[in-house]
């Protein structure tokens, strides 16, 4: 699951010389920055600066044609970019300033972030690396007069299966260009704290990340300034730009080819990475604690902290994880343990109206949920993955007051067809839990949120207790279920039946599993 032996393309566009709107200073040279640091760790780059449309278009093309299954796609784009109706659009250099809200003539003549994403999905690459930073003024506000867009910065995102995308800032948050008029540095704020970090060897990207971050909000606040880079994460496995060795094979590409075609085979000899796979595939209690066990010295690693999440949820509610704990001062207080800090911040939710459910300290859907809407309502520096820890803990509990609106329930309005339309009322929209029982008596046990796509479509992401992930296509037809599940490297197929009152279904699946499952909010 750890990216290395297969090719890995680059896409970097740096836009300065904007014809028609503000024109940048950092942009390309932040590109350039990019593309020679890939370089270095094996990366076969697509480069182009200062792009206007149809440049752009040709260079993304020119990119997804070297993309085949299995590969690793890397984006950047530094330049000017756009929010309209909840998309994010990269702005080419020949764009228009329209004369008033022609939000349509914006869309047609940019490049929709959502668009690049599914081009690159469709080639099959295994992994896509996305890292924006466009999140500057609003090159369409205006003093006077409609302004299309948001006023600053780009707005959140879902991220594709198999995808990761970093913001240089977060939702609505301006990314600083210079810390002051006589900064002395080539590169954007972000960028110069990136640059350094993808040739650093052994630092997973969620790591990455997590270090960036604190430094570019340290870096903005020397000046009184907001920014805080904002992630998504639907990514499989981990990923490393630079090797945790230096034993690296590399296969030399043979005279007269070029490096598109034969880039360098990279294989990793960190055994971790293959101990975690094995004690996941035997999903035992005891296999996962003899992981954590063995590398109880690498707490901050990607594996040992899904491993640690795994095994939390093989035991039972009233049970202790041994969660890993810090030496404290004396006189100094312990934040608490991961199941009470959870516990903590499911109460700290219900009291903000944001509808948690039991506060049990395990984290399941309609936690998530509830901090979704949290997030959504208070525009708080935090992300969907910072539910859990003692951060996002005190920053919900410091919030006092009802932050999420009541639900309204809409009054039920008799209707002379209300039988004939009780039929096509059924559908399969919210949260469910399941249990699959397959080969060898096996038992897994899931949740799936789904959300309509279509009069009778939904789309869900599925979660299992093996620690899997799959994203399902699913078409109801009366209460016929069909559907697709997409897990990495493996496709499933199943059919179903929906019960009459719409609150239960099962299923039998490809591999042979059978299925039940039952609505949970």
């Amino acid at each position: 699951m750890t990216a290395f032996a297969e090719k890995r393309i680059g896409l970097v566009i740096g836009n300065d010389l904007y014809s028609d709107v503000p024109v940048l200073k950092k942009a390309g040279a932040d590109a350039q920055a990019i593309s020679a640091a890939l370089g270095q760790q094996g990366f076969d780059i697509v480069t182009v600066l200062n792009a206007n449309r149809r440049e752009m278009n040709r260079t993304i093309s020119t990119f997804t044609e070297q993309l085949e299954a299995g590969d690793t796609a890397f984006v950047f784009f530094a330049g000017h970019g756009v929010e309209i109706d909840g998309e994010n659009y990269l702005l080419p250099t020949d764009i228009l300033a329209p004369a008033s809200g022609e939000r349509d003539f914006i869309k047609a003549e940019s490049i929709a972030l959502s668009a690049l994403l599914d081009r690159v999905r469709a080639t099959g690459a295994r992994m896509t690396i996305a890292i924006i930073d466009a999140c500057r003024n609003n090159p369409f506000q205006k003093a006077a007069g409609r302004s299309i867009g948001s006023t600053r910065g780009l707005g959140r995102i879902t991220a594709p299966q198999g995808t990761f995308v970093i913001f240089s800032a977060g939702a609505g948050q301006l990314a600083l260009d210079e810390l002051t008029e006589d900064d002395p540095a080539d590169n954007s704020v972000f960028t110069r704290a990136l640059v350094p970090r993808l040739s650093q060897p052994g630092l997973e990207l969620r790591s990455l990340v997590a270090d960036l971050r604190v430094e570019v909000r340290d870096l903005a606040q020397t000046v009184n300034h907001r920014q805080f880079p904002a992630y998504y994460d639907e990514l499989l496995g981990d990923f490393y730009f630079a090797s945790a060795k230096p034993s690296i094979a590399e296969r030399p590409a043979p005279a007269g080819t070029s490096s598109g075609s034969d880039a360098p085979v990279r294989t990793i000899t960190d055994p971790m990475r293959a101990d975690f796979d094995l004690a996941r595939a035997i999903g035992t209690a005891d296999a996962l604690q003899s992981f954590l066990d063995r590398y109880a010295n690498r707490r901050e690693e990607f594996s040992y902290r899904m491993a640690v999440q795994l095994l939390d949820r093989k035991r039972p509610p009233s049970a202790q994880p041994p969660e890993p704990r810090t030496e404290t001062a004396p006189g100094a207080t312990q934040s608490g343990d991961r199941r009470t800090i959870i516990r903590d911040t499911q109460l700290a939710l219900n009291a903000a109206g944001c509808s948690a459910g039991t506060a049990d300290g395990i984290i399941g859907a309609r936690t998530r949920q509830a901090f979704r809407k949290w997030l959504d309502e208070t525009a708080a520096d935090l992300h969907e993955a910072d539910l859990g820890t003692d951060t996002a803990r005190r920053a919900v509990m410091v919030r006092k007051g009802r932050v999420c609106p009541p639900a309204v329930t809409a009054p039920v309005q008799p209707s002379a067809s209300a039988a004939a339309g009780s039929a096509t009322a059924l559908g399969l929209a919210g949260n469910w839990r399941y249990t699959a029982t397959c080969a060898f008596v096996i038992k897994v046990h899931g949740s799936v949120r789904f959300k309509r796509t279509g009069p009778n479509a939904f789309h869900g992401n599925l979660s299992d207790s093996l620690g899997q992930k799959a994203n399902s296509d699913v078409y109801l037809n009366g209460r016929d279920i069909t559907g697709t599940d997409y897990f990495p490297g493996v496709t499933v197929r199943w059919r179903g039946r929906l019960a009459a009152d719409g609150n239960s279904y099962t299923a039998t699946g490809s591999t042979g599993c059978s299925v039940y499952a039952s609505r949970a909010g």
